[in-house]
């Protein structure tokens, strides 16, 4: 099955095929000794296809003539680049293996290595006779040790984020007969050189240094595969086991770090190292309880020691525990520090350049967030919906602001951690669609106790007809497109948050483009949903999916993208509209598209433009006269005509014009509408009508910050944070109010 994205599509055994590079590679974007290449490449053959395969002829041509001049080493191949005219010479020194491409290992005379990856070999038998013609890819398909002529080849980095070499065309692979090399024949293997000595056996200390040498590089992936050879050798190790385990929780796979955690502690149950990473794992796993229990136990067991180095961990022991009992209280009551959570997203989400000039994180794990998921149950269940399946429904009466959901992403995908980042909407999103994909796969596949919570978004009604094979690409591909989030447009003091994420409690809310009741607020990985006013037992809970879909193409194409027939007010008008009305609409439409090229970049615009604009606007409102607040496509244009008006030196009918639209659409929860009220706060500072600016910043503060905050008792408070929470992700509004508030020349910026 191919997965299709807006642009692109990509087949699910591709995707395959990258997880499985990724969890046997390690995500480190250096050159990998010999020794390193072959181990990662023997771990898949736990995963590769042993179906059989009608195989693409190999070939050999025993009066080969090529010019050695145009011999191109593994060392001088470049990423990204193609070359036609060069050859690289290599041979096998480890088997294929097929996945989706043919994997193998070679190396080149001077004894370079790097992994090889042959495209449109193999393909399924179609009739009876091929079926007993075809052959798995074993030791027999271009055994160890054939050397091979590559022409046209490719150098990538892979989405495991190593290098590969890529052949897209069987007939650019030649077989260098060995018993006729005339051409080669004297060259010299630099490898051939090497000391034939016998392969030394690895100790376990020896898996223990090698494993630890790993470690402190940050190839976690590389430091568990060293520690289990040790464990193979010696099961009882509980050293390798709690280093195993610490390196599982930087790997975010708690359940499996749990486990080398149970072993080291049955056999040495005074391990305080492997005590305390429990205390982590549990936390990992949401089970805060018996981690607060775990970490008090053995605060208490060190509390009287004077030790240096047990001083040391129980300082450590109470930062965890102090932590737990944190986790804890938000799990289980919804409190949050709102500040301390925006602090450290601020701290987590710092920005810097690598050696390359590519944006990476300061801080090792980025802007993802050691907090709590919190549901209020007394409020809202999940329940069948009629017409939709499943959704949220309202146990009771639930007031306006309610703290209703806090869920940390299962999985996030930022813009910047994506290979092959682009300025283009379209194009990153395919791209973070792609790499969430990935990154799912690869979790499940890590520890796949995570597959029910997971599959239950696709059918939770059906799960025993689902496969529940981890790696079952084509319903995490559904899942990803009818349930992820995107993030657009997220900014956390200076850096850009955009990508997307999958969210498990938040996939069970229903869209509505209009009616939606309640809201949501990213911060770092965490998503709050807070009530948008009174919802009544039994109603069910909305969300609005896409905020800046307001006009009628715009949502159409996104619901159709999801898979949604909604049926709030203005779908329902949209449809119900008659051919006349669509034609005329799209008429106007076309007209003030017209206008406003004529008015938007004028510095004074002409008046009889003006007038038109304004007259055609009302035309288009006209249209749904008996409906003007779900006229959306006249938002925008009214905003650049209160522009043009201000910009003419009439600010107070500039006012007027976006004061009507502001109360026409203040329930409706659009980014522009924030816009349309800076501009407001902006014009009464002009006409030095502070106190009216005033009332407006008030506004543009509560809509900004009570998606997060709420709204508290202590009004002085509330204000102080949610000046704070402005300061820090909302750029434009915060100039607004340092202009209004801290600036003497209040009028000339204002202005500006």
């Amino acid at each position: 099955m191919k997965l299709q994205f807006s642009d692109t599509e990509i087949s699910a055994i591709d995707i395959l095929q990258n997880v499985i590079l990724r969890l046997n590679t390690g995500n480190i974007s250096q050159k990998k000794s010999r020794e390193r290449l072959i181990e990662e490449h023997q771990k898949l053959k736990y995963f590769y296809d042993k179906n059989n395969y009608i195989v693409h002829n190999t070939r050999s041509q025993p009066n080969l003539s090529l010019n050695l001049q145009h011999r191109v080493s593994i060392a001088n191949l470049q990423i990204d680049h193609e070359f036609p005219e060069k050859f690289l010479l290599c041979r096998v020194i480890i088997k294929f293996m097929k996945i989706s491409a043919l994997l193998a290992l070679v190396e080149d005379p001077e004894g370079n290595v790097e992994r090889l990856a042959l495209y449109n070999w193999t393909r399924l038998p179609e009739n009876n006779e091929e079926q007993m013609a075809s052959r798995p890819i074993d030791q027999s398909f271009l055994p160890v040790g054939t050397k091979l002529v590559i022409k046209n080849l490719s150098y990538k980095v892979a989405a495991d984020r190593n290098t590969i070499i890529n052949s897209n065309n069987p007939e650019d692979i030649i077989i260098i007969d060995h018993n006729n090399d005339k051409l080669f024949g004297d060259l010299i293997w630099s490898s051939d050189l090497l000391d034939k000595k016998e392969i030394k056996v690895k100790t376990v200390d020896e898996f223990r240094r090698h494993g630890n040498d790993y470690f402190a590089s940050k190839d976690y992936s590389a430091a568990i595969d060293e520690y289990s050879g040790g464990i193979e050798l010696n099961p009882q190790n509980v050293t390798l086991l709690a280093n195993r385990a610490e390196a599982y929780l930087r790997l975010f796979q708690f359940h499996n770090a749990l486990n080398d955690i149970e072993v080291v502690l049955k056999y040495e149950p005074s391990h305080l190292k492997a005590a305390f990473r429990k205390g982590k794992a549990l936390c990992g796993l949401k089970r805060y309880e018996e981690a607060i229990i775990t970490l008090q136990d053995l605060h208490q067991s060190i509390k009287s020691s004077t030790n240096d180095s047990i001083s040391s961990i129980k300082q450590s022991i109470e930062q965890l525990l102090k932590q737990a009992e944190i986790l804890a209280s938000e799990n289980k009551n919804g409190q949050y520090d709102y500040i301390s959570i925006l602090d450290e997203c601020c701290e987590r989400a710092k920005i810097r350049k690598d050696s390359k000039g590519n944006d990476e994180w300061v801080h090792e794990v980025g802007a993802r967030l050691d907090h709590a998921d919190f549901l209020c149950e007394e409020d809202i269940e999940i329940r069948l919906v009629e017409g939709k399946g499943r959704g949220w429904v309202a146990k009771r009466d639930i007031p306006e602001n309610a703290l209703l959901m806090v869920s940390k992403a299962f999985s996030i995908v930022y813009n910047h951690e994506v290979l092959g980042y682009s300025t283009k909407n379209n194009i990153q999103n395919d791209l973070n669609s792609e790499e969430l994909i990935y990154r799912i796969t690869q979790k499940l596949m890590e520890e796949p106790y995570h597959c029910q919570e997971v599959y239950k978004l696709y059918n939770s009604l059906n799960l025993d007809k689902i496969d529940m094979n981890p790696a079952n690409v084509d319903i995490i591909g559904g899942i990803v497109s009818y349930n992820s989030f995107s993030l657009d447009g997220v900014i956390v003091e200076n850096s850009n948050l955009s990508g997307e994420g999958l969210w498990i409690m938040p996939s069970y809310f229903n869209h509505s483009c209009v009616d939606d009741n309640v809201t949501q607020y990213f911060l770092g990985d965490l998503m709050f949903i807070r009530s948008l006013r009174p919802i009544l037992q039994g109603e069910e809970l909305l969300l609005n999916y896409r905020r800046g879909a307001h006009n009628y193409e715009n949502r159409s194409m996104f619901l159709k993208s999801v898979g949604i027939d909604c049926q709030c007010r203005v779908c329902k008008l949209d449809k119900s509209e008659t051919p006349e009305t669509a034609h005329k609409r799209a008429q106007l439409l076309n007209t003030v598209e017209k206008l406003l090229e004529l008015v938007a970049d004028e510095p004074e615009p002409d008046p009889s433009l003006i007038k038109k604009l304004e007259k055609t606007i009302f035309e288009l409102h006209n249209l749904r006269k008996e409906h003007p607040e779900l006229e959306f496509d006249t938002l925008e244009p009214s905003r650049i005509l209160s522009i043009a008006y201000r910009k003419n030196g009439n600010l107070r009918k500039a006012i007027s014009i976006l004061e009507e639209v502001y109360n026409s659409y203040k329930n409706v929860y659009l980014g522009i509408i924030d816009w349309i009220v800076l501009d407001i706060v902006l014009y009464c500072v002009i006409l030095e009508q502070m106190e009216e600016a005033r009332k407006w910043v008030d506004i543009l503060l509560e809509r900004s910050a009570v998606p997060l905050l709420g709204k508290f008792k202590d009004e002085d408070k509330w204000k102080k944070e949610a000046l704070y929470l402005t300061e820090k992700t909302v750029p434009f509004m915060d100039l607004a109010i340092k202009i209004l508030y801290n600036n003497k020349n209040t009028k000339k910026n204002s202005e500006k």
